[in-house]
């Protein structure tokens, strides 16, 4: 029997210019933002994002680990616990 690991997380779609390396939209389960080290690209701020992809249908992919606009992470929970 699997464990009850509680409701799954929201899925967040990125555009393809609001994430790092790839083409098409992207579908991501976000699990981990990196929030400590954000990278300097272009003239914008990314911070590394890891996940679970999700397909075009709502089926896992893969995990994932992309760059991402920090302006598309404003409404992302941070990883603290309260």
């Amino acid at each position: 029997m699997e464990k009850n690991r509680g409701p799954e997380r929201p899925v967040s779609e990125f555009a393809q210019e609001d994430y790092l390396f790839g083409s098409g939209p992207l579908w991501l389960r976000v699990e981990r933002v990196q929030r400590d080290r954000p990278v300097e690209y272009n003239g914008d701020l990314w911070y590394e994002v890891e996940g679970v992809e999700i397909s075009s249908t709502g089926r896992d992919v893969a995990r994932r680990q992309v760059l991402v606009r920090a302006q598309r992470l404003t409404s992302l929970p941070t990883n603290r616990r309260l």
